[in-house]
């Protein structure tokens, strides 16, 4: 769908600003800038709450269509059918109200326009068009960094910070969250010791950057480093847990460690007290399945959880259908309360949201077809007991997962049932063979040791 900039013939504004970074703006009202800086401001920090930033800034010049359009990008990153719903409203109104937009908040309302369409791909390309010609707009950047992640686009994750940070400087506001958003690119990308680096230097400039906090916890997951990892998040805990947006998804990397070091009572406690109560938006909502079905894999009796956790997921068209990653994590949620009685129902009605009838065309009728639909066949099959077709399933697109986005640490759920469904199918040798991945970074894990123990039992 395309939304129309109207070219009414514009009233007299005065002349024109520019932001804190140079980047032009068509707004006379320094009220409305400063309202446009505390949303920024949120959006990387995750503090406080950009919409209503937004909200204000477009009371103070209700003519400047550029809040609107940011709004709708914000919107637009959530991920969520529900969401980008709303951010086609805020759309609509930013392209009522453009005829005053200068050429950057015109480009602004395209690529968001792309990005609602479903055409992400497309929509990073605008984001980047602008980012060349002003490289310092942070919110292109934002959030072509954050649709590069669900893209599965490493290249970019890692490339499109490292392409505008030679156009900023220490003293500009936000260089610190660029400098955080190119240490997870360079994570992402397994740079691991640059990553580290430029993370702890972001976090140096800024300690409440939660977003670079997290990338470098990233790198102590990936290296095995659990301890450290944890000693890390616990270091900082009071900059990115108190009060923040961000909080759910570092408190999912905490329990991470604890199920690396074999603690499955801390990790569920872990979840109980800061995970178990989060459920409004499918990126809390996947933390939350993530942790209970590897706690599951390792035997513990999670199906109580499941059951509270099943009816938060949609599982039906078009909510479901929408993200192909957010989708496979509905139908685990489905089968990881095996004791319900229409979990199987559940399970096949997020199956058929994935199919092309349903989740239309775009970026993720590709991520659909290419990984999502045949990795939720897989865990399909894995919950029917039928181990072999699961473990082939699984084995045939887990080189490829990247393509439907997350991050390393996340798809690393799949090669865990990778190994336990192997393991179940009686392929010994392939599940020792999947393991010997770990060897590198994680040989020495208390996990590592139960995979080993369980492959040489089997």
């Amino acid at each position: 769908m395309a939304y129309v900039i109207e070219n009414h013939t514009p009233s007299v504004r005065s002349t024109m600003r520019e932001d804190p970074r140079g980047c032009p703006t068509s707004t006379a009202s320094g009220a409305a800038v400063a309202q446009m800086e505390q949303a920024l401001e949120s959006m990387l920090s995750y503090f406080g709450d950009p919409l209503a930033a937004l909200d204000r800034a477009q009371e103070a010049d209700p003519g400047w269509a550029h809040a609107a359009t940011l709004k709708a990008g914000l919107l637009l990153t959530a991920g969520e059918y529900g969401t980008t719903q709303q951010a086609r409203e805020a759309l609509a109104t930013a392209a009522r109200i453009a005829a005053n937009a200068n050429e950057r908040e015109k480009a602004h309302i395209f690529a968001a326009q792309a990005a609602a369409d479903g055409e992400w791909d497309r929509a990073c390309e605008l984001w980047e068009a602008i980012l060349v010609q002003w490289p310092r707009d942070v919110a292109a950047l934002l959030f072509a960094h954050l649709f590069d992640f669900y893209r599965g686009d490493a290249l970019n994750l890692k490339r499109r910070p490292q392409r505008v940070l030679p156009r900023w400087s220490a003293d500009l506001p936000f260089y610190g969250y660029v400098l955080g958003m190119a240490a997870f690119g360079l994570e992402e990308s397994g740079h691991y010791s640059e990553a580290e680096d430029a993370g702890r230097a972001a976090v140096a400039m800024n300690p409440r950057d939660p977003w670079a906090i997290h990338a470098v916890t990233h790198v102590f997951e990936m290296q095995g480093r659990h301890r450290a990892g944890a000693a890390w998040l616990d270091s900082h805990l009071q900059h990115w847990a108190v009060d923040n947006g961000f909080a759910f998804h570092n408190w999912f990397h905490a329990a991470l460690f604890q199920l690396e070091e074999m603690d499955t009572g801390a990790a569920l406690q872990m979840y109980d007290l800061h995970l178990a109560d989060v459920a409004d938006m499918a990126l809390q909502r996947v933390d939350r399945t993530a942790i209970l079905w590897r706690l599951k894999l390792l035997g513990v009796d999670v199906a109580s959880r499941f059951a509270a956790l099943r009816p938060t997921w949609v599982t039906d068209a078009p909510a479901a259908g929408f993200y192909a990653f957010n989708d496979l994590h509905a139908l685990i949620a489905c089968i990881g309360d095996d004791k319900g009685a229409d979990t199987a129902a559940a399970a096949d009605a997020v199956l058929a949201a994935m199919t092309p009838a349903f989740s239309g065309g775009g970026s993720n009728a590709r991520m659909a077809k290419e990984v999502g639909l045949p990795l939720a066949r897989a865990f399909r099959d894995y919950a029917r007991g039928r181990w072999s077709e699961a473990t082939e399933g699984l084995l045939r697109v887990r080189d490829r997962a990247h393509m439907f986005g997350g991050s390393h640490a996340q798809r690393d759920i799949l090669t865990l049932t990778l190994m336990d469904s192997a393991l179940r199918a009686g392929q010994r040798s392939l599940a020792a063979h999947i393991l010997a991945e770990r060897h590198a970074s994680k040989q020495h894990t208390p996990l590592t040791a139960y995979w080993r123990e369980r492959v040489a039992k089997a």
